[in-house]
């Protein structure tokens, strides 16, 4: 069954930002979560204000997202470039 993807606003506006290149590589990653969102490299995150969310690694980029697993669910809350301040 397929997974429906949901960006929400400030995703939308983060991806609209990036270079174009960037927009097809993240989109195409995008694309692929409707499968399956666990594939690639993609890891839980940790601390009170990421709790319940993933990340999902697109080169420098990350996919920060919530699953609803009883509705076949993404919520992609955040669109950031990895820095040593990304998860702070």
């Amino acid at each position: 069954m397929a997974w429906t993807i949901h960006l929400s606003v400030e995703a939308s506006r983060q991806l609209s930002r990036l270079p174009r290149e960037h927009q097809a590589i993240l989109g195409h990653a995008i694309d692929r979560m409707m499968t399956d969102p666990f594939q690639g490299d993609v890891r839980p995150l940790k601390g009170l204000r990421w709790q319940g969310r993933y990340r999902k690694r697109v080169g420098r980029d990350r996919l920060i997202f919530t699953p609803i697993h009883h509705e076949q669910k993404v919520e992609i809350s955040a669109i950031l470039l990895r820095t040593e301040h990304t998860y702070r």
